[in-house]
C-alpha cells in the first residue's frame, strides 16, 4: 500500500468493478512537498443519525455517541479515523484507519465508507480504500476507489484503511452507511494539516475501538467478515536531516502473531511479507522534508496481545525507535 507507481489492475467503485491505471495501497507517490505528519493522541469518533428518508416504523436513532455516565443513549453506529488530525506527509499523503462500529445483531451485513470531500481535495486519482475482506493474505488487499462496502463481523465491527494523494489540507466529513434497515449514517470529520516537525517516535494507530481502550480491536470472525484481521498505520518521526533518506520497520512479534500472512507497506518505499518472523529485507519509507515517513500494516488469523515496532532509520547515526502495539481480540465496541 502507501507508495507513486501507478499499476494496472482491477479495483471495486460504486460503479462496479473496472480496470484502469490508478494510485495503489500497494505503491502509492505523489509530488513531495514536504508534509509531516502530526501524531494526534486523540481520535475522531463520529455521531450518528437516522438515513434520510428512514420509514417511521423503524427504530431510527439519532444524536451524539454518549453512555459514558451522561445518562444518554448509545449512538447506533459510530465511525472513528486514526489519527485525527493528522498532518500529510511528503506528497501530500492522507493515510489513517477507520473503524466502524455497530450492534452485532447486523453482523454480516455491509457498511458502505466514504468521503466525498476528500476525494476532490486529492487531486492524484482520489481515495482508495483497502481491507483484507475476500482475500487470503497479503501481499494481496481489497482494493476500492473512492469508497468501499466491508461486512461486519459478529461484534458490529469492520476495519479499513484510506489514502489519499496530493490532498489539500483541510476537514473532510467521512460516513459509513449501513446498507440494510433501518438504514443508519455515522459521520465523522477528518482534519489534514499543513506540515510541521515533529519529535522523534514512532506510534501506531489505532489505540482504541470505540468504547474498548488500550489498543485495536481486531475484526473479522466469519468467511465473508475476515480472520481476526489487523489493520495500522504506523508514523515514524526522525530529524529533518534525514529528509531524502530511508527508514525500515518489522515486529517479530506483531509478525509472528499473525498465523496467515502479514504486510508491511511502506509510502515511497518498500513492501515485505509473510507469514513467520520476516527474515528477509524489511520493509522501507521515504523520510520527507519534515523527518517522517508512513508504513501501512495488514495482517489476518492474528492473536491478541502486545507487539513492539522498531523503526531505524538507514542513515547517519542509524537512530532507532520503538513503541508497542497492542491487538485485542474480536469484541463488541459499541
Amino acid at each position: 500500500m502507501l507508495g507513486p507507481h501507478h499499476r494496472d489492475r482491477h479495483i471495486d467503485t460504486p460503479e462496479g468493478i473496472h480496470h484502469e491505471y490508478s494510485p495503489s495501497f500497494v505503491r502509492l507517490r505523489g509530488h513531495r512537498r514536504g508534509r509531516s505528519p502530526t501524531p494526534p493522541r486523540a481520535a475522531g469518533v463520529a455521531s450518528a443519525k437516522a438515513a434520510k428518508g428512514c420509514h417511521k416504523t423503524h427504530t431510527c436513532h439519532s444524536g451524539g455517541r454518549t453512555g459514558s455516565g451522561t445518562g444518554g443513549v448509545p449512538a447506533p453506529i459510530t465511525v472513528q479515523i486514526d489519527p485525527n488530525p493528522l498532518v500529510e506527509t511528503s506528497e501530500s499523503l492522507v493515510a489513517a484507519v477507520i473503524q466502524v462500529e455497530t450492534s452485532p445483531s447486523f453482523a454480516g451485513d455491509a457498511v458502505n465508507i466514504s468521503s466525498s470531500q476528500l476525494q476532490t481535495s486529492c487531486t492524484l486519482g482520489g481515495t482508495l480504500f483497502a481491507n483484507l475482506q475476500g482475500v487470503v493474505a497479503p501481499p494481496t488487499l481489497h482494493e476500492s476507489a473512492g469508497s468501499i462496502q466491508a461486512i461486519l463481523d459478529d461484534d458490529g465491527n469492520a476495519t479499513v484503511v484510506v489514502q489519499g494523494v496530493d490532498c489539500a489540507p483541510g476537514p473532510s466529513v467521512f460516513e459509513a452507511d449501513l446498507m440494510v434497515a433501518p438504514f443508519y449514517t455515522a459521520l465523522t470529520t477528518l482534519n489534514a494539516l499543513p506540515p510541521v516537525v515533529t519529535p522523534p517516535g514512532i506510534t501506531g494507530y489505532p489505540t482504541s475501538s470505540g468504547r474498548v481502550t488500550g489498543g485495536e480491536v481486531e475484526t473479522g470472525d466469519t468467511a465473508a467478515s475476515g480472520d481476526s484481521n489487523v489493520i495500522a498505520i504506523f508514523y515514524v518521526e526522525t530529524d529533518p536531516v534525514y529528509a531524502e533518506q530511508k527508514a525500515e520497520i518489522s515486529s517479530s512479534q506483531l509478525e509472528g502473531r499473525c498465523i496467515r500472512g502479514w504486510g508491511w507497506y511502506g509510502a515511497e518505499g518498500t513492501q515485505a511479507f509473510g507469514p513467520g518472523v520476516n527474515t528477509g529485507p524489511r520493509a522501507t519509507a521515504l523520510i520527507d522534508n519534515d523527518g517522517n515517513a508512513v508504513f501501512a500494516f495488514f495482517g489476518t488469523s492474528c492473536a491478541a496481545g502486545d507487539s513492539q515496532v522498531i523503526a531505524d532509520v538507514l542513515a547517519g547515526s542509524h537512530p532507532t525507535y520503538v513503541t508497542t502495539f497492542t491487538v485485542l481480540p474480536p469484541a463488541p465496541t459499541i
